[in-house]
C-alpha cells in the first residue's frame, strides 16, 4: 500500500505510514457481529481484511468457543460415543462443557502455528489477527450447529452417536439431508479459512492449502486423541 503523502510503500495491513505517520486506510474500531457475518457471505476477502485491521476484534473468543462445541459433537459422532453411555443427556452435557475449551485451544494452536509460518515468510500478520479471522471463518460451522444439532437430537436421539443401529437405517432421508447440510457448512468454513489465511499470509494457494490441512488436521487429531482418552472404551 503506497502512502499518498510521501509515496512510501507500506504493508496493506498497516493503518499508518511507517515514514510520515499518515493514515493509509479507514480505521475500524469495533466489529458488529451480524454485519460482519453478512460481509463474510457477500465479500469474504474484504471482510477478513476489516477483521484483521479492527482495533477491537469483538466476539472472536466467543465464536471460537462456539465452534468448539460443533467440533466436539462431530468427534462424538465420529467415535460413536453413544456406544459408551446410555443417555443422550450425558453426551449433550459433555459436548457443551468441553466444547468451548476445545474450540479456544484449537484456534489458539492453529493461530500459533500460522503465526510461526508467517514469521518464516515475513508476513506481518499478528497472532491476534490470525486468531480473529480464523474464529470468524468458522461461522458456518457454528451456525450449522445452532440450527441443525437440535433437530438431529430430536430426530435420532442417542442413535445419532451409535453404529448399531445406524441412524441412517432409522430415517435415511432425514439423515442424508442433515448430514449433507452439516457437510456443506464444514466445506464452506474450510473455503473461508483458505481465503482468510491466504489473505493474511500472502502465500500461493497451494502453500495455503498445505499449511491449512496441516494445521486443521493436527488440531482435529489432538482433539480426537483427548476425547478418545476420556471416553471409556473408545
Amino acid at each position: 500500500m503506497t502512502c499518498a503523502v510521501c509515496n512510501t510503500e507500506n504493508d496493506r495491513l498497516a493503518l499508518t505510514c511507517k515514514q510520515c505517520g499518515g493514515y493509509l486506510q479507514t480505521k475500524v474500531e469495533n466489529l458488529d457481529l451480524f454485519s460482519t457475518a453478512w460481509g463474510i457471505v457477500e465479500r469474504p476477502r474484504v471482510t477478513f481484511h476489516a477483521i484483521a485491521i479492527a482495533r477491537h476484534k469483538n466476539y472472536a473468543i466467543v465464536l471460537s468457543a462456539a465452534a468448539g462445541v460443533a467440533l466436539v459433537f462431530f468427534l462424538f459422532w465420529f467415535i460413536k460415543a453413544g456406544e459408551y453411555t446410555d443417555s443422550l443427556l450425558n453426551i449433550i452435557a459433555a459436548g457443551i462443557a468441553t466444547g468451548p475449551f476445545v474450540g479456544i485451544c484449537a484456534v489458539l494452536l492453529c493461530s500459533l502455528l500460522l503465526r510461526l509460518f508467517a514469521m518464516l515468510v515475513a508476513a506481518p500478520a499478528s497472532f491476534w489477527q490470525i486468531y480473529a479471522v480464523t474464529s470468524y471463518a468458522l461461522l458456518p460451522v457454528t451456525v450449522s450447529a445452532i440450527l441443525f444439532l437440535p433437530i438431529e437430537f430430536m430426530t435420532f436421539g442417542l442413535y445419532l452417536f451409535m453404529k448399531n443401529p445406524s441412524p441412517y437405517l432409522l430415517k435415511p432421508a432425514s439423515y442424508v439431508l442433515l448430514m449433507g447440510l452439516d457437510g456443506l457448512s464444514a466445506l464452506w468454513s474450510a473455503l473461508l479459512l483458505l481465503v482468510a489465511w491466504q489473505s493474511l499470509l500472502r502465500t500461493s494457494w497451494v502453500k495455503t492449502v498445505f499449511i491449512s490441512a496441516a494445521c486443521v488436521g493436527g488440531c482435529a487429531a489432538g482433539a480426537y486423541f483427548i476425547l478418545a482418552r476420556i471416553t471409556p472404551g473408545a
